[in-house]
């Protein structure tokens, strides 16, 4: 999975999970900061971030990338396909089928956004939700982070999985960003995002991890999004870069609603066989 779309990802879990749980989901306890030392800056963060993924060229030269792989909700005992679709004009499609539940889809197609699931319905996305699409369907934008989160800043270090980070954070439309990059490998590892819910703000908190090389690009192939409620995981078994992939994808479907996924009904009981006549 590209790096930056693994906000797409956390974004659409986010969803599934208030379907599924109706509980607002807290950020899990901050571990205690890392000793001090002496603080980089967003610059030096992010270009280490770049150099640490294969390059600005090596991630230049890809124009789509597809993922295709398995969403789990390990509380709920259930499982299903994922898979995601981005393309350069900032178009991106998700959809994470979930047993007993539903599909849940989510698409941008370079100006609208919108989403369908069985509880909500095919609707289009408005207002802050809209919004957080637009920067997350940015193609490459490992590339253009400080674009797309302006006022970055370094607020020290943290400890991620045992291990010291350093985390960039802004806050836009007041809603707070947190990015943490490992200091060792400077990969991304953590991110913290603030959505706006029912009875007030919910952060969502992703994990990436297992990442390996995919035409010459460090992709993480693990994310888990932790909450004191329930974990979801995310594994990503193949990634195919600058395949065609049709604006159709993209595209808002036309009245076609996601339906509920129908409880598996029990088979009738046989009924005794009718005597013959005469028996």
């Amino acid at each position: 999975m590209k790096p930056f779309v693994t906000h797409i990802a956390r974004s659409v879990v986010f969803i599934a999970a208030a379907a599924l749980c109706v509980a607002q989901t807290t950020p899990p306890a901050a571990p205690p900061a890392a000793e001090k030392a002496a603080a980089p800056s967003v610059d030096d963060v992010l270009n280490h971030y770049i150099q640490a993924l294969g390059g600005r060229d090596a991630i230049a030269k890809f124009t789509s990338t597809t993922e295709k792989g398995t969403f789990e909700v390990p509380d709920f005992g259930v499982s299903g396909p994922m898979e995601i679709y981005s393309r350069t004009g900032n178009k991106t499609f998700m959809t994470i089928d979930i047993a007993g539940f539903g599909t849940v889809r989510r698409g941008f197609d370079g100006t609208m956004g919108w989403a369908d699931d069985p509880q909500g319905g095919l609707r289009d996305l408005t207002g802050d939700e809209l919004a957080d699409m637009k920067r997350q369907a940015v193609y490459n934008g490992e590339l253009q982070m400080k674009d797309v989160y302006p006022g970055l800043t370094v607020k020290g270090s943290d400890k991620v999985n045992g291990h010291d980070a350093w985390v960039l954070e802004t806050t836009i439309d007041d809603l707070k960003h947190s990015f943490y990059f490992d200091s060792t490998s400077w990969l991304l590892v953590r991110s913290d995002e603030e959505v706006k819910i029912q009875d007030g703000k919910g952060t969502a908190v992703m994990y990436m991890a297992d990442y390996s090389p995919v035409d010459g690009v460090q992709i993480p192939h693990t994310m888990t999004m932790n909450s004191p409620q329930m974990n979801f995981n995310m594994k990503i078994a193949e990634v195919k870069h600058n395949e065609a992939i049709e604006d159709a994808k993209f595209a808002k479907p036309s009245g076609e609603e996601t339906k509920p996924a129908e409880a598996a009904k029990p088979a009738e009981p046989a009924k005794p066989a009718e005597a013959a006549p005469g028996k």
